[in-house]
């Protein structure tokens, strides 16, 4: 996500971060003869799930102030989150991940809602890319990149054939993918190099030295927090891979480690270099990181090679959905053969593998996100409101998490990981909080704070429809609830 793979809706392994080359059983599971990870694969397999470049514009909107903010969501986020993670994987051996931790915790219902928002996470995270990629292309194409007009429609295409992509099955997609990873990588060094070449220059835009690193309490700071909050999830998806990881908990442990440090150092880096190349008044988080690549390009006297940067970069996030969207339709498979969703999701072409029913469920599911992020508001306000859901509904699921690893902790847990449990679920709530806060440019704020909730709660009536309906599926074929 950076968001972390979505996984969990049955106590079953979730398929992370889209390695679409893996054999894929009936059921839409991993087998078990794939090969085991290293360490190094392991490190570098989660950090390509978990980085996300576009939330660095949205950290250079606040300016320096948003660096000490990276800081503060390792320290009271991410340690916390790695922390509960190594213990409860310990605890529960397997791939369960965290819906077996809260359903052996707290029962079926709290687990299957916890995996319900982290599945639902996908949703406005799929139409923020969208919007996103929208943006590169109209930026590519030197349309107005303010006006809503052309994003709807763009967004809904681009939708459309990322969901017709899906029906190749795993095989026909893996060179989007794999496109995708490459180019995440390609242009955050691309950024960096940018970066040093204003910096010897004496052309750096920001003035560190003198600059506020305290964050102002307004809008941006809220949705920065959120979104910092956000990007460092993920790293409980490592549980995912225990029984494929050579070492077991022991690589983990190592691999989380690993994590943090190169997380932190990515997104403050990639913060200082936006900084460097664009002014923070021109810094937007729907185009600030087109709008920094043009600029630093044409400063660097190549200016025809931003569009062709830029262009990549669509690509490259177009290639990262491909793989989150063919993660989101295999979880719909496994509620489906779990019978929490009809089991016609749980179908597959015989010849390509495809879930053509999921596929259609998760396509229709992205564009009608799409479209309710898009109305009455302008392309800036829709990216902003799918932003807060996707950071709403992602953050969600820890609150469980937390819950769940205080309660099994106990008195005897220990202060440090008592402590540190609090710390992570107060940083999960703030972040939950934040989401709610109205941008101070939206023109109807309370309009927007309403779609929020009443989306939230329309998404967690869905979920309890869905359980109470699958309790009955499950009745009717001598499962057990």
């Amino acid at each position: 996500m950076g968001a972390g793979a979505k996984g969990g809706l049955a106590a079953t392994p979730a398929i992370a971060g889209g390695e679409v080359g893996l054999p894929v059983a009936e059921n839409g599971l991993l087998l078990a003869t794939a090969p085991k990870l290293r360490f190094i694969d392991t490190t570098f397999y989660a950090l390509v799930m978990m980085v996300g470049l576009r939330w660095l514009a949205v950290a250079a909107a606040v300016g320096p102030a948003a660096l000490p903010l990276w800081a503060l969501a390792f320290l009271t986020f991410f340690v916390p989150l790695s922390v509960a993670t190594a213990d409860l994987t310990a605890q529960f051996p397997g791939e369960g991940g965290l819906y077996t931790w809260v359903r052996e915790t707290f029962g079926p219902l709290s687990g299957f809602l916890c995996g319900w928002f982290y599945w639902l996470g996908l949703l406005p995270y799929f139409a923020g890319i969208l919007y996103f990629t929208s943006g590169l292309i109209l930026s590519v194409a030197g349309l107005p990149a303010q006006g809503a007009a052309l994003y709807l429609p763009l967004s809904l295409l681009l939708g459309v054939f990322v969901t017709a992509l899906q029906f190749a099955g795993l095989r026909g997609s893996k060179w989007f993918t794999n496109f995708g990873a490459a180019g995440t990588w390609i242009i955050f060094l691309s950024l960096v190099l940018l970066a040093a070449l204003f910096l010897v220059r004496g052309q750096s835009a920001a003035n560190f030295h003198g600059a506020s690193y305290l964050p102002p309490a307004n809008f941006d700071t809220a949705i920065l927090w959120g979104t910092v909050v956000f990007a460092f999830c993920g790293s409980e998806t490592v549980a995912f891979l225990q029984d494929e990881v050579k070492g077991g908990r022991r690589t983990i442990n190592f691999v989380l480690a690993a994590l943090g440090v190169s997380l932190t150092l990515i997104y403050g880096v990639g913060t200082a270099a936006m900084l460097l190349l664009l002014p923070k008044a021109e810094l937007t988080r729907l185009t600030g990181l087109p709008d920094a690549l043009h600029a630093a390009f044409a400063h660097a006297g190549m200016p025809m090679l931003a569009n062709a940067a830029i262009g990549f970069l669509a690509l490259a996030m177009l290639g990262g959905l491909t793989a989150w969207f063919g993660i989101g339709t295999r979880l719909a498979v496994a509620a489906g053969s779990d019978h929490r969703l009809p089991a016609v999701f749980a179908r597959r072409h015989p010849k390509t593998g495809a879930p053509g029913p999921a596929i259609i469920l998760m396509g229709a599911m992205t564009l009608f996100m799409v479209v309710l992020g898009q109305a009455g508001a302008s392309a800036a306000a829709a990216y902003d409101f799918l932003v807060a859901m996707g950071v709403l509904a992602a953050t969600v699921p820890y609150v469980f998490v937390f819950a769940a690893y205080l309660k099994r902790l106990g008195a005897q847990g220990g202060r440090l990981r008592l402590a540190l449990g609090v710390v992570g679920l107060s940083a999960t709530l703030v972040a939950i909080a934040c989401t709610l806060v109205p941008s101070g440019s939206d023109p109807h704020p309370g309009a927007t704070f309403l779609k929020i909730v009443i989306a939230t709660l329309a998404a967690t009536l869905a979920g309890l429809l869905f359980f109470w309906s699958g309790n009955r599926r499950r009745i009717a074929v001598g499962s057990v609830a």
